[in-house]
């Protein structure tokens, strides 16, 4: 897997749970900080996942065209 895609995704997953950290430490009441933490690993982990592959070009994934 090409270095470029790698580090894009590393780059938008610590962006996003820096974010998600900042969000739930300051926002939220500290009796609920667990849950919040829980229900956010979702979106922690597939908002990387989800704009690293739309970002990414043909040659980063090795797709090969038919034509």
């Amino acid at each position: 897997m090409p270095i470029k895609f790698v580090m894009r995704f590393a780059a938008i997953l610590f962006s996003v749970l820096i974010l998600a950290a900042v969000v739930i430490q300051f926002f939220f009441n500290p009796h609920y900080t667990v849950i919040f933490w829980i229900f956010a690993v979702p979106f922690i982990l597939g908002i990387p996942i989800i704009s690293s592959v739309i970002l990414a070009k043909n040659e980063e994934l090795d797709i090969h065209s038919v034509n």
